[in-house]
């Protein structure tokens, strides 16, 4: 779990080399590199990402995530300027295993989970419709998987904005487990360009009543509207 409770005492265009976890698992996020590390924006208290030809911002987790069903909630703002733009929030360290929403123009987003495990790759997706979710607006943005089913050879994929359901997939018709390591990604094409408010990981899919007490929960914490 992380918030921007843990960056309030720093000043305005700070740079952050480590973004504290406080689920007490201690797997903080951390970047030693200067010119990759995000910064702390006062006026959205939100710690914010650029990408470019000087700014490659991404922080390494101190342990990889391995999970066969999580449920991963970001409150976050996109705000590239970029007609068309991928922008990976989570990565694995040779970018095979990737959580991203893919901007097909300013007003189109798919929204994509993609694995490998170095013999077998899937990748599932999702297109709301367009303005669904708009660039320069803070959103709660949820994917969950639920585990892979031998019986029927599924693993469901299902992502929500604030509280709706933006659709549900089941294609990722492999056991793959989704490897971790980044948060953002180095790369000044794929990489995430916007404000990351909180984020929390779980390592499971949770039911529909779990989900809605954390859904409004990060709503009412974060002021979205």
């Amino acid at each position: 779990y992380y918030s921007f409770s843990t960056l309030s005492s720093l000043s305005n265009e700070d740079n952050v080399s480590q973004w504290d976890d406080l689920s007490g698992k201690g797997n903080h996020l951390t970047q030693d590199t200067t010119n990759k590390q995000a910064e702390y924006n006062s006026t959205e208290n939100s710690l914010q990402f650029k990408k470019g030809a000087s700014d490659l911002d991404n922080y390494d987790f101190t342990t990889s995530l391995d999970l066969g069903e999580f449920t991963t909630f970001f409150v976050i703002n996109f705000t590239s300027d970029e007609n068309t733009h991928r922008e990976v929030i989570f990565s694995d360290t040779a970018g095979n295993d990737l959580i991203e929403i893919n901007y097909l123009n300013p007003n189109r987003a798919q929204l994509l989970v993609k694995g490998n495990d170095g013999t077998d790759n899937v990748s599932t997706q999702i297109t709301p419709a367009d303005d669904t979710i708009p660039q320069g607006q803070k959103h709660l943005l949820i994917c969950r998987k639920k585990p892979f089913n031998s019986d029927d050879g599924f693993g469901q994929v299902e992502w929500f904005l604030n509280k709706t359901s933006l659709g549900t997939n089941n294609d990722y018709d492999e056991n793959i487990l989704q490897t971790i390591n980044e948060l953002g990604f180095g790369s000044s094409g794929t990489g995430f360009e916007g404000h990351m408010y909180e984020m929390a990981i779980y390592d499971r899919a949770l039911p529909a009543d779990e989900l809605l007490q954390l859904q409004e929960y990060f709503i009412a914490r974060t002021d979205i509207t």
